[in-house]
């Protein structure tokens, strides 16, 4: 409709002529009027609460109208840390995922990023979100929960391990000399790291206690971030706290004077020899609509893995040194600290202390889920919404290789 030309179609006003004239432009008034209302209650950006049709979605996403349409460039996300996802360091040397999936007539992008302010927004786009994603496992099993400010869906599922160390560890006030010294106290832990409290629950388990969401009387605490979480431990808020990255050790240690780092989240071989550091993970539609792109993509990530464990202690350190240092120089950011800890031999050291793998842990990513499960933070979900190595299987059967149980 053009509001710059009269309203009626023989181009007279309402006001004029006789009254039949006046009431047959009434009646026709009222009716375009009526049509008009309609109109903008079916087209109106607000969501309709009775019955509203789902939003349309370029990714062809379960519960959208739009089909799906076949990738002619896949895109891989990894994160930007310390042991980061060694195929993918790996595949900045060699591009091997380049190579392969050329074979299928597709192009290839890599991009890397830190932080849930970052990542999680990345994921949660309609547009240019990635594939294919490398992500810390404590990291993913949130994200999936949608509990975060900083975002979350069920989009992604995982396919694939890639990374095992212990670098997740629970730092103690002077006066917490055990374990039992914890009954009644609160701990202090950062971003919801839902899989956290479940290690940290099965570890009070062996001990006679349980955090207060399991029955217990030890109380965990969330705080959005890090920061929040360090400030509150010196603050005197919390008897301890739960920490990932030595970086982070640092900061917990000089908060409270004689404080100590007590034991990693996996003490013992608890949860593994050690336990899931990242995972590959990979959108639902992908799986649903290009299987074939799926397999190739896992057979390439097993040919990965098995190339990044013979350069684990020749490539993988200068790599992945490399990879953190240009992130923050490319934020133009005091490089002082950063440096300090961030040494060739600190890299040394963490690719000695990883294990580089394909098998996701189905022990630990089972326990981690029903843990979020009796929590209430997975309602509507199961655990074939949080992974799924059918594919994975399959493509190790190929291979000759033993399956992932």
């Amino acid at each position: 409709m053009e509001f710059n030309k009269p309203f009626y179609s023989d181009g007279t006003n309402f006001i004029g002529g006789d009254e039949n004239q006046m009431l047959k432009r009434s009646v026709v008034f009222m009716m375009v009027f009526a049509l008009m209302l309609s109109l903008a209650a079916g087209c109106g950006g607000e969501k309709d609460a009775g019955g509203s049709i789902p939003t349309v979605s370029e990714n062809g996403d379960p519960g959208t109208q739009q089909p799906y349409v076949e990738k002619d460039t896949v895109k891989f996300a990894y994160i930007v840390m310390p042991q980061a996802a060694p195929q993918a360091l790996i595949n900045r040397e060699e591009k091997i995922f380049e190579s392969q999936l050329q074979k299928l007539g597709k192009k290839v992008e890599f991009v890397s990023t830190r932080s849930l302010d970052k990542i999680w927004p990345m994921m949660d786009a309609d547009k240019d979100d990635p594939d294919f994603v490398y992500i810390p496992s404590a990291n993913f099993a949130t994200y999936i929960t949608e509990t975060s400010r900083f975002g979350g869906s069920n989009k992604y599922t995982i396919i694939a391990g890639s990374i095992n160390t212990n670098t997740t560890v629970l730092i103690t006030r002077p006066e917490i000399k055990s374990l039992q010294d914890l009954d009644g106290k609160k701990v202090g832990l950062a971003n919801q790291r839902y899989s956290d409290e479940y290690q940290f629950n099965e570890i009070l388990a062996t001990v006679g206690l349980a955090a207060k969401t399991a029955g217990g009387s030890v109380e965990v605490v969330y705080d959005d971030i890090v920061m929040e979480e360090l400030e509150n431990f010196g603050a005197g808020e919390y008897d301890a706290v739960i920490i990932y990255d030595p970086m982070n050790f640092e900061s917990a240690l000089s908060k409270v004077p004689g404080s100590k780092i007590m034991m990693t989240l996996n003490p013992e071989g608890m949860f593994g020899e050690k336990q899931p550091r990242s995972w590959l993970v990979a959108k639902k539609d992908i799986i649903k609509n290009e299987p074939e792109l799926v397999k190739e993509v896992l057979r390439t990530h097993i040919v990965a893995t098995d190339k990044a464990q013979d350069g684990a202690a020749r490539i993988l350190p200068e790599v992945n040194r490399e990879v953190f240092l240009k992130y923050f120089e490319d934020l133009n950011a005091d490089m002082t600290d950063i440096l300090k800890i961030h040494t060739p031999e600190f890299y040394e050291k963490k690719w000695q202390e990883a294990e580089i793998t394909y098998d996701p842990n189905m022990d630990f990513i089972t326990g981690v889920f029903e843990f979020m499960d009796k929590k209430g933070v997975v309602e509507g979900k199961s655990l074939d919404d949080f992974v799924q190595i059918e594919y994975l299987n399959e493509i190790l059967n190929d291979m000759g290789r033993e399956k992932i149980q």
